[in-house]
């Protein structure tokens, strides 16, 4: 005769009974009050048996929708050995009791996290980001234009003249990618400062400081060249697709990302993004560099406003901060970018 303590739910109510789990060695079942009072009998083959995880509770369900709730795990895996009723889940206990198997997974996970990161989403993200309808990059780029306008960016206070210089200087690569429908914005950038910044829908839009701190209209034209990549190879889809397919890969991994873990999970996102970043911007680095090349423009111009704007940026931040905005930036340092340029 086995016997185990535990709990019985009659499966109509919330109700927890102390009861005692009996079987004899035909199979018979029946789950009885302290008192000896019956509560249900039923045969083993009849009962679905939930399978064992480390110390959590086991339960024993019967036809008729009562549960059986034990502490006693030993007592369930002797009863099953007894009957020869075993299943295929019983291997998980048998792995997550087993440390080096627990190392085995845990290395399995790791690697399988490394690999989909590294690899998979870049690659998910480049495919699906070239096959999104025109009307989505349209819709995606007019809406992050909107919400810059209205918390980042202030209408432009260049001279119309100064302007129309710009773009006129701009033709000939605006030219190039007529089926990129590129346009041409200026903002003030405030806090921004000097920069340039192309979105989905080939919108690229330059701040007046970094005009008024051009010293050449081809400066501003390598500038351009540059964020015409970022359009050509789609690195502002990618990098939203790649955001959505990171956060999924991790929630997957993981369970529920709530509370603290949050901190713990979004750490490897950020700083897997930025990595993805310096990927995207070295190759819009080497667009622009192609394509001064082929039309026989200067490249040093790039060089030249490059260490411009790192000029300010030593001006504004100490050396101690300049170490950490150089690692973590979404963009390569300024020597690593400028030195193909200066070759």
């Amino acid at each position: 005769m086995i016997s185990i303590l535990g709990k019985y739910y009659d499966g109509k109510s919330s109700l927890a009974v102390e009861a005692y789990f009996l079987g004899d060695s035909n199979g018979n079942i029946r789950v009885e009050q302290v008192n000896a009072e019956l509560l249900v009998s039923a045969s083993l083959d009849r009962l679905r048996i939930s399978p064992r995880l480390a110390n959590t509770p086991r339960y024993l369900y019967f036809p008729d929708g009562g549960k059986f709730e034990t502490l006693d795990n030993m007592a369930v895996d002797g009863l099953l050995k007894q009957f020869k009723q075993r299943s295929w889940l019983d291997m998980v206990h048998l792995l997550e009791s087993r440390k080096k198997y627990v190392f085995i997974a845990l290395a399995i996970l790791v690697f399988f996290i490394w690999g989909s990161v590294r690899y998979a989403v870049p690659v998910i993200s480049k495919t699906l980001a070239f096959r999104l309808p025109l009307q989505a990059l349209k819709y995606s780029g007019s809406h992050t234009l909107t919400l810059l306008d209205r918390s980042i960016l202030d209408p432009s206070q260049l001279a119309d003249a100064e302007k129309e210089r710009v773009l006129n200087h701009f033709q000939q690569l605006v030219d190039t990618h007529v089926d990129l429908g590129l346009k041409i914005y200026f903002r003030k950038g405030g806090s921004l400062g000097p920069n340039a910044f192309a979105l989905p829908n080939g919108i690229i839009i330059f701040t007046d400081e970094m005009v008024q701190m051009a010293e050449h209209d081809d400066e501003l034209l390598a500038v351009l060249a540059h964020e015409v990549g970022h359009v050509v190879y789609r690195h502002g889809m990618r990098t939203v697709i790649q955001d959505s397919l990171l956060g999924f890969v991790l929630l997957a991994m993981t369970g529920d990302v709530s509370g603290s873990s949050e901190l713990f999970l979004g750490l490897p996102v950020l700083l897997t993004e930025m990595a993805y970043s310096r990927e995207f911007e070295r190759e819009a680095d080497q667009y622009a560099l192609d394509w001064l090349r082929e039309k026989k423009i200067l490249t040093v111009h790039f060089v030249r406003l490059m260490e411009r704007i790192e000029q300010k940026i030593e001006i504004l931040f100490e050396d101690s901060d300049k170490k950490w905005l150089s690692y973590l930036s979404s963009h390569p340092g300024i020597k690593e970018r400028i030195k193909p340029f200066r070759n």
